[in-house]
């Protein structure tokens, strides 16, 4: 048996037993003893044994009764105190001093209490890390939608420039702009942040706003890319930097100044589709000189400019597989064929990443911004016939010297008024544009799907008689080269090609 596990109860149950073996020894030895001896016969001998032995084994026992009622009346009087000492203490606020023999016992409650304490504490600081977490984490994705909210369409009738977004799992905070300097000229950017989470949200929207300061107050794109870096060094707490490009277009020069601080090379889409030929550059938020080199050429109409961050080329599917830059040209190249504005060019190559992504989530964000350069122009109508006013001004301005001009416009005005008044259309795009001797107009609305060279000369949309002050559709051929109709994306495309002499 174990010393250390020998104690005072142990002890005296062990001595009681032993005495009780002891006293049954000694009864059986003495009743063989006085049975020879003819003492009575056997049972007033063993009474005479019992009478002896027994009264010995209750004095035992009795003390054996006694000395545990001390023993653990003792420890309950201590244990009583030690509750006292820690209750007084706690009311007090001090530490309990037990003392004597179970000062252990103080030094346990103690460490226990201390233990209790930092557990406490650290549950706490996950708990209020994770709320902070969370709250950081909401308010970065609202200052990411408002970053958004900021850049609207800038749409002329001879240019539009927009931007968009692909948000990746992560707080990436990469971001665009697109704003006017001036009554039309167009400054723009998409940058790449290095960083993620709230850190990163708040850099970019400061980025935002120092660069559009910094272009209102500076002679020159450089100008204002250099101020921009210096503001940034002068306050960036969290060692940020970022890569992006920087342009400003003059649509009344065809004139395109840019900037790149280590970004990909935007893309040209047109007749051809290559890259923009750009200096590397320099990332902002790094150097106190970083090395920029403002750039220009003549942008020609026909074209597009898109320009992105990584995350559009670097995107993966399910399987690995990156999206890389010729899936960018193609859905560049797609919303440029649409004829329908920089915000479908966009949004072809935001919904072309996520739809190559799949299920698989976004690594990094996407961030684009097309510049949209036609060789024509394009707006928007309302379906209401009070804006004929503004589509006679657009179709004159551009065949002002042209003899056929007058019967143009009424071919136009025909065809605008018939889906006013009998396709339920809520929006209508005109696009003008020149291809070669041919003046093109192309009506795009979201109205009943109607082919109006299927349509019979008694039925349809356009039938009304030339001499009651409509045109009718056979009037309309006459007039026009050509005529095409198609839907597209559930919308109804009309192109007439009228073949012209001068155009503006």
């Amino acid at each position: 048996m174990n010393a250390k596990k020998l104690t005072f109860p142990k002890i005296l149950t062990l001595l009681l037993v032993g005495f009780l073996v002891v006293g049954a020894v000694y009864g059986v030895v003495r009743y063989l003893v006085l049975l020879p001896e003819g003492v009575g016969n056997d049972v007033a001998t063993l009474r005479r044994v019992l009478w002896e032995v027994i009264p010995a084994l209750v004095v035992l026992l009795v003390m054996y009764g006694v000395a545990l009622t001390l023993y653990f009346n003792r420890i309950r009087s201590s244990i009583t105190r030690a509750a006292r000492a820690i209750e007084r203490a706690a009311t007090e606020g001090k530490d309990p001093q037990i003392g004597g023999e179970w000062a252990p016992l103080d030094s346990a409650v103690e460490t226990l209490a201390k233990t209790v304490n930092e557990s406490v504490k650290s549950r706490e600081n996950a708990i209020a890390l994770d709320a902070r977490r969370k709250a950081e984490e909401g308010i970065a994705r609202d200052m990411e939608s408002a970053l958004a909210a900021t850049s609207l369409p800038c749409v002329e009738l001879d240019f539009s420039g927009a931007g968009g977004a692909a948000r990746s799992s992560l707080i990436a905070a990469d971001l665009f702009d697109g704003f006017y300097l001036g009554r039309r000229t167009l400054c723009f950017m998409t940058a790449d942040i290095w960083g993620t989470g709230f850190a990163a949200a708040r850099f970019a929207a400061r980025v935002k706003e120092l660069f559009r300061d910094a272009a209102h107050s500076s002679d020159t794109l450089g100008e204002a890319v250099l101020r921009l870096n210096g503001a940034l060094l002068a306050n960036n707490p969290d060692s940020l930097a970022l890569t992006g490009f920087f342009a400003v277009f003059m649509p009344a020069t065809g004139e395109l100044r840019y900037v790149n601080a280590g970004a990909h090379p935007p893309l040209l889409v047109g007749k051809e589709r290559t890259f923009l030929r750009v200096q590397p550059g320099c990332p902002l938020g790094l150097y106190e000189a970083p090395e920029l080199t403002e750039e220009y050429l003549i942008f020609k109409p026909g074209r597009c400019l898109v320009t992105y961050t990584n995350g559009a080329v670097e995107a993966r599917n399910a399987a690995g597989e990156a999206f890389g830059y010729d899936r960018l040209f193609d859905a560049v190249k797609e919303g440029w064929e649409r004829s329908l504005g920089a915000e479908c060019i966009v949004s072809a190559v935001t919904d072309a990443v996520r739809g190559f992504a799949g299920d698989a989530p976004l690594k990094d964000d996407v961030s684009v911004y097309a510049l949209y350069y036609p060789n024509g122009i394009q707006t928007e109508l309302s379906p209401k016939t009070s804006e004929l006013e503004r589509l006679r001004d657009t179709i004159l301005d551009w065949l002002k010297d042209d003899p056929r001009k007058n019967k143009i416009f009424l071919a136009c005005e025909e065809i605008f008024t018939n889906i006013v008044n009998h396709s339920g259309a809520t929006s209508i795009r005109l696009n003008c544009q020149v291809e070669g001797n041919s003046f093109v107009v192309r009506f795009t609305d979201d109205g009943e799907p109607f082919n109006p060279l299927q349509v019979r000369p008694e039925g349809g949309y356009y039938t009304s008689n030339y001499a009651e002050g409509g045109m009718g559709m056979a009037i309309i051929r006459q007039i026009a080269g050509e005529i095409y109709y198609r839907t597209q994306e559930n919308r109804n495309v009309l192109t007439i090609r009228f073949p012209v002499i001068k155009v503006n």
